[in-house]
């Protein structure tokens, strides 16, 4: 969307009367603009004036854009989740600030329920207890350690039970994990290494053979990589939902939220994009609620620096098509707005956003917390000032929104991957003290 500094096309140079596009004299219905049919189309709509009410029946946010060209690009229908978000004085309560937001349900960001002290949502603190509370997959909030065993092609060797026997076909190598990586859960599993020292104080005569067992968890990385975390290994680290699942250290998609759950809702955005024009986000939310929304996506052509926006379908104007392409095919910016589309329609289109209303005189909503709060509030980041996304910028990137792990583990505290060589790989089955699955 625009910026908020920007009320109409006249403040940014363009000549709306004057484009030098010749336009259909039949204006062109929204809900008939389609991918298989009209789109992409360069247009130009107009909301027809003030009614009787003395206002216009276009929100404010779309308004900026009337009466110059504009290249609908392409048409989405999914779900979206109108949202506030919720401030934290330091000093005072919690408050709704900040105009209305739009989530699409295939933002791709990572949730956690709001408890009701307001604190941060419980989390798993070593990979051990993922392993006990029976985890499927879990998101790494944490930068981790693994190895990969990786064997000769020619090896005969099959599983890992005779590791021994196979060691001049296999090495282990360190593999970093990245926090805000998914790992899927493929099994537990015990190695026993041995590793050897020389003995003798003035003469080394010999090897003193000391074997040691570690316990490892088997996942799959986002490379479809098998990899072993050792057990003792500390960070943070969520559950990812699944239907059934009953743990309150689980983390959701707005996807899971908008199907599963009952809005309204208070939820932090742990871990995914802020939103793209200027705004106050803290990530903690009240999801106020959802419908069903067909948008197009459309760029602007005539600015030194287009901009993306996202037009309702059933916005109430009048809309007219371009007649001849000629008349602005080989227009740099239109070209710039073409290739603008291509490269981020999709990307933007699931991207939080100011709602078109521009709503910024709200009441004042606070928000107080049921239960006395049990741990210091870190507050989460503020991000108060995202450009707008245009074919100068980087893909928009994403966010931990949370302030650093007081309790992290140092890099000189990393628990060790393993001892000398590997003698035996078996998967092994450990009690469980939780379940995370229910059986509902």
């Amino acid at each position: 969307m625009a910026s908020s500094e920007t009320t109409d096309g006249e403040h940014r140079g363009i000549d709306t009367e004057h484009d030098g596009i010749q336009w259909n004299d039949s204006d062109t219905e929204l809900r008939n603009l389609d991918n298989e049919a009209g789109l992409p189309q360069v247009v130009k709509f107009d909301d027809g004036g003030v009614g009787s009410d003395g206002r216009s029946p276009l929100p404010q946010g779309l308004r900026i854009y009337v009466k110059q060209p504009v290249l609908f690009h392409t048409r989405m229908c999914k779900r979206h989740v109108k949202a506030r978000t919720i401030y934290h004085d330091r000093q005072g309560p919690y408050y709704e600030v900040g105009q209305t937001l739009d989530i699409p349900d295939d933002f791709d960001g990572w949730f956690e329920l709001v408890p009701p002290d307001f604190g941060r949502g419980p989390v798993f603190r070593t990979i051990g207890q993922l392993a006990e509370a029976n985890a499927r997959k879990f998101f790494t909030r944490t930068n981790i350690r693994a190895i990969r065993i990786e064997e000769d092609a020619n090896s005969n060797t099959e599983g890992a039970e005779n590791v021994k026997d196979s060691n001049e076909a296999q090495s282990f190598k360190e593999r970093k994990i990245t926090a805000g990586t998914i790992l899927t859960v493929k099994g537990t599993f015990a190695a026993k290494w041995q590793t050897t020292a020389q003995t003798g104080l003035l003469k080394k005569k010999s090897k003193e053979w000391t074997t040691v067992e570690m316990i490892y968890m088997k996942v799959i990385d986002t490379d479809n990589m098998e990899v072993l975390v050792p057990m003792t290994t500390r960070g943070k680290f969520n559950l990812v939902y699944e239907k059934g699942l009953k743990d309150v250290r689980t983390i959701y998609r707005m996807k899971d939220i908008v199907s599963d759950l009952d809005l309204p809702l208070k939820v932090r955005m742990i871990y995914g994009k802020a939103p793209v024009v200027p705004c106050i986000f803290t990530g903690m939310l009240v999801l106020k609620e959802q419908s069903k929304e067909d948008t197009i996506i459309a760029s602007t052509i005539l600015n030194k620096r287009n901009v993306l926006f996202e037009m309702p379908v059933t916005a109430k104007c009048s809309v007219k098509t371009a007649a001849d392409e000629t008349d602005y095919e080989n227009m740099r910016t239109y070209i710039d707005a073409k290739l603008l589309c291509k490269k981020y329609a999709h990307a933007y289109g699931s991207l939080i956003k100011l709602s078109p209303e521009l709503d910024t005189n709200q009441q004042m909503i606070q928000h107080i917390p049921t239960e006395r709060r049990k741990t210091r509030d870190e507050s989460l980041k503020t991000l108060d000032l995202i450009t707008n996304i245009s074919l100068t910028d980087d893909e928009p990137r994403d966010y931990f929104m949370e302030s650093s792990d007081s309790d992290s583990i140092q890099s000189g505290e990393a628990t060790p991957l393993g001892f000398g060589e590997m003698m035996e790989l078996r998967e092994i089955t450990l009690p469980r003290t939780s379940q995370a699955i229910s059986s509902a």
